[in-house]
């Protein structure tokens, strides 16, 4: 289980000043989490770290996370590997347990998606600011490649960045070796005398990242290097930045966000912009109603716009968003399909509610907020009539279904301006329960009604 290669280790390890280089980056940092498998390279960012902290005094709080998949009879022992090395450098680590059925499929791919779960979830109990992870130079061609062979467009091929503000889960990702080949984080260990974990699956021609790292050998002898690679990486990188900066202020501008929810947009404004604009457009609108980053098959976004640009009036949907094409417009929302917000009763404290707003019950209103019994949840789940709603002008009413709404132990719907209005909440009291949208692109319509016509 623990090795280093046959051939031992090529190249010097990294230096003192390189490690402070790379780890430069955390400084601002005071509640990190390190992703650690085992592995040489997860290994090295554990035990670099380490001396770098002591050397440089940081004196932030740090915690290991380690998943244990359960995939492997190993990967018990690896996880506890990990432990024993983070104890024997001062850190204190933390186990994950992938539990329930495992897919028989797409394996690699589910258990990455378990693993930034399971450590969105640790991250977010803990404070943590952000996750380090060990991804270097390697890693990084490996991905580019894998992203080529998908027909990826110049997100895709941007690969990974070393500071990811808005990763998956939500996650912080930030990876300090991203410009190092993996040979030289092998051979630092090598310097200090210690082994690592090694997966046998990292050779096994059924996966398709073991078969991208014996393509890249014969890529490397025709000049294709990894750090060619990454360049390239880097430059789509810019591009997206760029592209994405346009798309940024065309949401601020033209698209309307109404405070309960959904958003719309003029449509022939929608036609007429560059069709990579108007694909990248199409996720902001996602992000903005579902308050998830989507992650769609390119695929899937050329179907959708092509049937926007189509002219027929419909509805499609992608990625948790309804999209509705009307004569003059354009709108999304929340799709409800088969998970619904769920719905908080006795609400007290604060949190997200369906990670589209942030709620909060005043510290001096807590007492009568238990009392009432207050609940949260969806218009769609809510104890209310439509003929009780005054529905907003210019809007399909299937888009407030998840709107949100705010009750009493009695049933009574109550007053909000982040709430559809209701006749017979006018007449109840204020709600003591402070509700706000989380922030997005676009205008926000505070729920006036709304009768421009475009």
């Amino acid at each position: 289980m623990h090795n280093v290669p046959d051939s031992g280790c090529d190249g010097g390890g990294l230096s003192a000043d390189e490690a402070d280089t790379l780890f430069s980056r955390l400084i601002p940092f005071s509640n990190l989490a390190l992703a650690v498998s085992g592995g040489s390279d997860s290994l090295c960012l554990l035990v670099l770290f380490s001396e770098w902290r002591q050397r440089n005094r940081w004196d932030g709080s740090v915690e290991i996370l380690v998943v244990d998949h359960g995939l492997r009879p190993e990967s018990a022992a690896e996880a506890q590997f990990v432990r024993d090395a983070a104890g024997r450098h001062g850190l204190e680590a933390r186990m994950l347990l992938w539990e329930g059925i495992k897919p028989v499929s797409n394996m690699q791919d589910e258990a990455r998606r378990a693993r930034y779960r399971l450590m969105a979830e640790r991250v977010a109990e803990t404070g943590a600011q952000a996750l380090v992870l060990g991804h270097h130079m390697d890693d990084q061609a490996e991905t580019f490649l894998d992203r080529l062979t998908r027909g990826s467009g110049v997100s895709g091929l941007s690969a990974m960045a070393i500071d990811e503000p808005d990763g998956p889960e939500g996650l912080r990702l930030l990876r300090p070796f991203l410009g190092v080949r993996k040979t030289r984080l092998e051979a630092s260990l090598c310097e200090r005398g210690l082994d690592w974990c090694r997966d046998p699956s990292n050779d096994s021609a059924k996966y398709k990242r073991s078969r991208l790292r014996r393509i890249m050998a014969l890529l490397e002898a025709e000049g294709l290097t990894a750090e060619r690679l990454s360049e390239t990486a880097g430059r789509m990188r810019r591009s997206r930045a760029a592209l994405d900066t346009v798309v940024h202020d065309i949401a601020s501008r033209h698209l309307e966000h109404h405070i309960s929810g959904p958003a719309r947009m003029n449509r022939g404004f929608y036609r007429d912009l560059p069709e990579d604009l108007r694909l990248r457009l199409l996720k902001e609108m996602v992000l903005g109603v579902t308050g998830r980053r989507p992650e769609p098959r390119l695929r899937q976004l050329e179907t959708l716009d092509a049937f926007l640009l189509s002219g027929q009036d419909g509805r499609q949907t992608l990625c948790g968003a309804t999209f509705e094409a009307g004569k003059a417009l354009l709108w999304c929302w929340r799709e409800a399909g088969r998970t619904p917000p769920e719905t908080l009763d006795g609400v007290t404290g604060s949190g997200v509610w369906d990670r589209r707003y942030r709620y909060a019950v005043p510290g001096a209103d807590a007492d009568a907020a238990c009392r009432e019994g207050l609940r949260l949840g969806p218009l769609m789940h809510a104890p209310i009539t439509p003929k009780d709603i005054i529905w907003p002008q210019g809007w399909p009413k299937s888009a407030f279904e998840c709107s949100p709404v705010v009750w009493d132990g009695q049933g009574a719907v109550l007053a909000h301006k982040v709430c559809l209005k209701s006749r017979t909440g006018e007449n109840n009291h204020s709600c003591s329960l402070d509700l706000e949208r989380v922030p997005i692109r676009g205008r926000l319509l505070l729920g006036r009604d709304d009768k421009r016509v475009f």
